[in-house]
C-alpha cells in the first residue's frame, strides 16, 4: 500500500511549523517584554542599540567630570566673590586713611585691618578643594573634558588669582599691592596714601573680572549638564522603542498567527481526508 505521508503537502507542513515558530517568538516577546533577543532577528535594531549603549556610557563619563568641575566652580566662584567684597572694603580704607584729619592711632586701626584683609586674601587663594588639591592650582590650569572636542577649567590658576593684577599699567602681585599699601597707611605719606587709592581700583576690577568669568563657567557647565541629560533621556527613549515589545501590536499579531494556523490546519486536515478517500477509492 502506498504511504499517505508521501502525499501529503510538504508546503502545507512547513507552513504549519513556520507558523508555530513565529507563535512562539511572538508568546516570548510578549511574555519577556522584549521584542528581540538575539541579535540575528532585529540586525539593525542591535546595532543601533550597541551604538546608543557607547554613546551612554560617554556621555555620563563626561557627566562624571561636570560634576567634578561644578563643584570646583562653585567653590572657586565663591571664594572670588569674597575677594571681590574684600576689594571692596580695601578701597573703602585706602579713602578713609586719606583723610588728613586722622591720627597715627587711626591709621594703625586701618592698616591693622588691611592686614587682616591680606591674611584673607592669601587663605582664600591657597584654599583645597572639595577633593583634597588646590582650588587655585600652581602651575598649568587643569582641564575636564566636557563633551568631543571640549575642555574647561572649572577654576583659575594661582598666578591668574593672586600674581596678574594690572595697577597703572604695571603687573603686580596680591601679597605686594597689599603690604604696599599697609605701609603707605601706616607709614607713608599723604602722597604715598593717594597713590594706593588706583591699587585699590585695580584690585576691585581684577576681582569682579574674575568673578563675572567663573559665574560664566558655572553656568556653561549647567547647561552641558542639561544638555547631556536630554541627550540621555533621548537615547534612553529611542532603545526602549527599539528593544521593548509594543505589546498591544505584539497581541494583535499572535492572534493573526492563531488564525492563519488554524486556517493552514484546517486546510491541511482537508487536503489529508481527500488524499485517503482517494488512496482507499
Amino acid at each position: 500500500m502506498e504511504s499517505i505521508n508521501r502525499n501529503r503537502p510538504n508546503d502545507s507542513i512547513q507552513r504549519q511549523a513556520d507558523l508555530s515558530a513565529l507563535i512562539g517568538k511572538a508568546e516570548e516577546s510578549i511574555a519577556s517584554g522584549k521584542s528581540f533577543t538575539r541579535p540575528s532577528e532585529a540586525p539593525s535594531s542591535w546595532l543601533e542599540i550597541s551604538s546608543l549603549g557607547r554613546k551612554s556610557a560617554i556621555e555620563s563619563s563626561w557627566l562624571n567630570n561636570i560634576g567634578r568641575a561644578g563643584i570646583m566652580a562653585q567653590q572657586a566662584e565663591s571664594s572670588l566673590d569674597t575677594m571681590a567684597s574684600g576689594a571692596i572694603r580695601v578701597k573703602e580704607l585706602v579713602i578713609l586713611a586719606n583723610n588728613e584729619t586722622l591720627s597715627a592711632t587711626d591709621r594703625e586701626v586701618i592698616a591693622i585691618e588691611l592686614e587682616s584683609l591680606r591674611d584673607q586674601f592669601n587663605q582664600l587663594a591657597q584654599a583645597e578643594d572639595s577633593y583634597g588639591g588646590k582650588l587655585f592650582h600652581t602651575g598649568d590650569p587643569i582641564q575636564m573634558r566636557i563633551d568631543t572636542n571640549v575642555l574647561v577649567t572649572p577654576s583659575p590658576n594661582f598666578q591668574t588669582v593672586t600674581q596678574s593684577i594690572d595697577v597703572g599699567g604695571v603687573t603686580s602681585d596680591l601679597d605686594t599691592i597689599m603690604t604696599t599699601m599697609i605701609d603707605a597707611v601706616r607709614t607713608g605719606t599723604a602722597g604715598d596714601r593717594t597713590l594706593q587709592l588706583d591699587a585699590g581700583d585695580s584690585l576691585i576690577n581684577h576681582f569682579s573680572n574674575l568673578v563675572a568669568s567663573q559665574g560664566l563657567m558655572v553656568n556653561r557647565l549647567d547647561q552641558q549638564e542639561d544638555r547631556l541629560h536630554q541627550s540621555q533621556l533621548t537615547s534612553t527613549e529611542r532603545r526602549s522603542a527599539l528593544e521593548n515589545t509594543d505589546v498591544p501590536e505584539a497581541i494583535s499579531r499572535f492572534q493573526s498567527l492563531l488564525i492563519n494556523l488554524e486556517a493552514a490546519q484546517k486546510l491541511y486536515a482537508t487536503s489529508s481526508s481527500i488524499s485517503l478517500i482517494r488512496l482507499i477509492s
